[in-house]
């Protein structure tokens, strides 16, 4: 099918550690090596460990600390595979980048070969999945700065607590609180030599480096998120190593960071308003009435600790009603405390009368309703750290491309997302406010125009994707010559190829990786359709988790990348 304009509606958004510096050494660009042994507990996990065994691998590789002056110095730049299951009938090599930036690939790695492996070889949407495991050892570069390589960290974390909203704390003394906190952390992260040698200048040339050290003719590529943007970067860097990329859940590589997060939350309260509000409306059993604006209204006056962290969390109408029924609950529950101290308790008092509340006269209803509240109820109580690398999301994002909203205009921002897109949420103003801070010269980069020499790419996308919208990706997309895209209809996600049985999609990125075989058409679309566990069958294996649970697994990592 050919495309005719934009055929879907508008889908949605998104002093340091030292280093092992040698200042003295040779140039290494003519004698890349990659030094392989097993990988140990502190970067992979055992289970993975023990569910691998010898196809997986961690390497080391050094590489120049500033490849313009190899002088410089080197650092280690570490690597992670699971190699092809018949070695006989090795194809090559695929590289991997699963996005954030400051997401570690090593288990994210293990689990996506995992989904391949279980693949029933005779299927017909996951059948090149399994043959892909068999014939393509599949690397992941650890990107310089993360555990694994030579590490980067700012030594002071950022001072704003996750629930502090910018967009939610408005008052004059709370700005200048979050100017102040931006500065401070983006002040002390100046101290490191490493943190302009970071991002994607950097990382595509190690990823050549790597290319090189292991003797593969082209580079072959799976890219999520951010690896879209890396994808991207590589193939106009080096046209001619180009092999089989795939780019899934693209960003919008023909600009830049400022501009992808400036478009986050009208985008995200747009998909908000299609997909949840609209929905749960037209369903008195979600209890929310008929009257958007009162719902809207309910939403804006959430106690305020709570309203940040949760509105930007509703992805459907159960989510929606959960919501708004805790934050009634809270509401009442903070009118009886004296101190701040009861707000470490206020998880548990919640999940006890999750519990036993009714939540619709619906039993589906309400049992999805009961779930969501119990998952924002739950977060309440301790919790693990975020999957991604603050320090280094923040080096990258600020460093690889231009940043020029001032502290007014961002502060113009916010009153704007509280205002007209309340559920968009302030994560764009503090990344802006920390990157306007951060006073980094744009990372060079490779004029997109250098992509038509290379071989074309297939990019797959989810219609509703809540981080990197369809409308940004079809930007990316009309500036990238010959390459072919297919979208997922009615699909919200953020990762799409592995992760459905939407059949456009699966096929069309498993035969692209197995064979170099693209879509004959230049734009291509499929209704999503959902995974169904007991419908698709799988290879039985005692050695790997059920496939299923896989995905849901990535899934939800590729959520909160």
């Amino acid at each position: 099918m050919t495309r005719h304009g934009r055929l879907f509606p508008l889908a949605l958004l998104a002093a340091c550690l030292p280093f092992s510096v040698h200042a003295n050494s040779a140039p290494l660009a003519s004698d890349p090596h990659v030094a392989w042994t097993r990988c140990g507990p502190d970067l992979v996990d055992p289970g993975w460990i023990r569910t691998w065994g010898d196809r997986l691998q961690c390497g080391t590789m050094r590489a120049p600390l500033d490849y313009d002056d190899p002088s410089s110095g080197d650092i280690d730049i570490g690597l992670v595979r699971v190699a092809a299951a018949l070695p006989a009938g090795r194809q090559g090599a695929i590289f991997m980048h699963f996005g954030g930036p400051g997401v570690s690939p090593q288990n994210l790695l293990a689990e996506m070969a995992a989904i391949f492996q279980v693949a029933s070889p005779a299927h017909p949407i996951d059948g090149p999945k399994r043959r892909i495991a068999e014939q393509f050892d599949l690397i992941a570069v650890i990107p310089r700065g993360l555990k694994g390589s030579t590490p980067f960290t700012c030594p002071t974390p950022l001072g704003i607590p996750a629930w502090r909203d910018t967009t939610v704390y408005l008052a004059d003394w709370n700005w200048a609180g979050f100017v102040r906190d931006t500065r401070d952390f983006a002040d002390t992260c100046r101290a490191s030599p490493l943190r302009d040698h970071l991002g994607a200048y950097a990382h595509v040339r190690d990823m050549e480096r790597v290319r090189l050290a292991l003797g593969e003719p082209v580079l072959n590529y799976l890219g999520v998120s951010y690896g879209t943007f890396i994808g991207a970067y590589y193939a106009a860097t080096f046209p001619s190593h180009v092999g089989r990329f795939v780019l899934d859940s693209v960003m919008n590589y023909a600009g830049t960071f400022e501009q992808q997060l400036a478009a986050h939350a009208p985008a995200k309260h747009g998909l908000f308003r299609r997909t949840v509000l609209q929905p749960a409306l037209a369903n008195a059993a979600f209890g929310l009435g008929s009257d958007a604006d009162a719902v809207m209204q309910r939403l804006s006056s959430m106690p305020a600790r709570v309203r940040g962290p949760w509105q930007a969390r509703i992805e459907s109408p159960a989510e929606l009603s959960a919501t708004l029924v805790l934050a009634d609950w809270v509401r009442d529950d903070m009118a009886s405390w004296t101190t701040d101290e009861a707000w470490d308790s206020l998880g548990v008092r919640l999940l006890a009368r999750i519990g036993t509340h009714r939540f619709s006269t619906d039993d589906a209803i309400d049992a999805a309703i009961r779930a969501s509240a119990t998952s924002l109820a739950s977060p309440l109580r301790p919790h693990t750290a975020a999957p991604r690398d603050l320090s280094m999301y923040y080096a990258v994002v600020c460093g690889d491309t231009a940043w020029r909203k001032s502290a007014a205009d961002l502060r113009t921002m916010a009153n704007t997302i509280a205002a007209r897109f309340p559920t968009g949420s302030g994560a764009p103003v503090t990344v802006g406010l920390i990157c306007h801070h951060w006073r980094a010269t744009p990372r060079p980069s490779p004029p997109l125009s250098a992509l038509a020499q290379a071989r074309p790419m297939l990019l797959v996308q989810a219609e509703f994707d809540p981080a990197t919208p369809l409308e940004g990706a079809l930007n990316a997309f009309d500036a990238s010559p010959g390459s072919r895209i297919v979208v997922a209809r009615g699909m919200r996600a953020h990762g799409v190829f592995g992760l459905s049985a939407t059949p456009c999609v699966e096929r069309a990125a498993g035969i692209f990786l197995l064979t170099g075989e693209l879509p004959v058409e230049r734009f291509n679309h499929c209704a999503y359709v959902p995974e169904d566990p007991l419908a698709r069958p799988v290879r039985e294996t005692h050695d790997l988790p059920p496939a299923h649970d896989m995905r849901a697994d990535l899934r939800d990592a590729l959520r909160h990348s």
